[in-house]
């Protein structure tokens, strides 16, 4: 199954309705702190499911050894 970045985020920004809900109702601290965990995890998701460079960081070249 392939899961996109933006679905991914789609689906954790959905939980931001519970939370936002929770601090409504509740009106506390650790409410506010739900809300931003929420948006911290969403943006972990995104990092780590988001494209990265195919590169490794060593050079392949055949001058990379001064030949």
């Amino acid at each position: 199954m392939d899961i996109t970045p933006r679905v991914v985020g789609l689906i954790s920004l959905a939980a931001l309705a519970p939370a936002v809900a929770f601090i409504a109702l509740k009106g506390e601290t650790i409410a506010a702190i739900t809300l931003v965990n929420v948006l911290i995890i969403t943006g972990c998701l995104l990092l780590a499911l988001s494209p990265h460079e195919e590169g490794n960081g060593h050079h392949d070249d055949a001058s990379a050894n001064g030949v």
